[in-house]
């Protein structure tokens, strides 16, 4: 999992690493929210997914390529959801 976020998502980091970005450059923290897992699912992979199935056998590699990153990623989330999200920042400039 880690290979596929540093891959796909190399500026990816914790909640308590951007928090600490946050409050270092300056900012208040007042509030985070963390999109529930069935945001997700419901929401976007359940769409996502069977489209990204069809186009595995697309004739043009790049959209071929697209397709099967995009189901090792929802792969990825099933095995592992808890373990990273979207999380939004609200914060107050000084």
């Amino acid at each position: 999992m880690r290979e596929f976020f540093c891959s796909g998502y190399p500026a990816m980091q914790s909640l308590q690493y951007n928090l600490a970005l946050a409050t270092n450059a300056g900012y208040r923290v007042l509030t985070t929210h963390t999109l529930p897992p069935e945001t997700w699912v419901e929401g976007y992979y359940d769409v996502l997914e069977p489209r990204a199935q069809v186009l595995v056998d697309y004739p043009d590699a790049s959209v071929r390529a697209m397709a099967v990153e995009t189901l090792a990623e929802i792969d990825i989330f099933r095995r592992s959801e808890a373990s990273y999200g979207y999380v939004f920042y609200v914060l107050q400039r000084p």
